[in-house]
């Protein structure tokens, strides 16, 4: 069990190395560049992370996956309607923007280059992956249910085309500095997703 003191050191030595791979690159973080930007000896560090740098990696996957996630409830667990996707869309955005979102810009760079090369990286991102898809499948369903989506309306298949438009246009953005691909992408997808809306009554007929 951490004091707190500990605990607090602990998250800024986590958050600092979030921030230099975010920047950098998993590959290209080294611990020394880890020790200089958060102020912490050698001692210090293996002390709360004894392997090195390879758990120290997987603290920073599972810090920012968590943080991904808390930034969108609770719209994230209440998609339920259009409109709560319209906000959901906007927040994406939002979180994503340019010098924001650090969260989203650090597992993007973990999940380009340290599966190969860090082990149990992939599977704590695939289960980050895998509860993201469930919140956007638990949304759809409802929908699907509340007779907002037609009943033959593939809600995983759904969920999955969201996810993938939302990981792909943000990877696109950080490479190009702006929302516009993601923007893009969520536009096209949350269109298909109308597509599914059963159709309108017919009007009724003229006496």
């Amino acid at each position: 069990m951490l004091t707190k003191k500990g605990a607090a050191t602990k998250a800024r030595i986590i958050a600092g190395a979030a921030q230099l791979v975010a920047v950098k690159g998993a590959a290209e973080t080294c611990l020394e560049d880890i020790r200089a930007a958060t102020g912490t000896s050698k001692s210090q560090l293996f002390h709360y992370f004894p392997e090195g740098k390879t758990q120290l990696l997987l603290a920073v996957a599972e810090d920012c996956s968590q943080r991904v996630l808390e930034q969108q409830r609770p719209l994230l667990d209440g998609l339920d309607s259009w409109e709560a996707w319209e906000q959901w869309q906007e927040l994406i955005l939002r979180l994503n923007a340019p010098g924001d979102g650090d969260g989203y810009c650090t597992l993007t760079a973990l999940s380009g280059q340290s599966p190969q090369t860090v082990p149990g990286v992939r599977e704590l991102l695939a289960d980050h992956l895998e509860r993201w898809h469930a919140a956007l499948t638990k949304g759809l369903t409802a929908m699907r249910a509340d007779g907002l989506l037609r009943e033959d309306a593939d809600v995983d298949e759904l969920a999955t085309a969201v996810l993938a438009a939302v990981q792909g246009g943000a990877m696109m953005g950080r490479i190009t500095g702006s929302t516009a691909p993601l923007r893009t992408a969520l536009t096209v997808t949350v269109d298909h997703l109308r597509t599914w809306a059963p159709p309108p009554p017919p009007p009724p007929a003229a006496r």
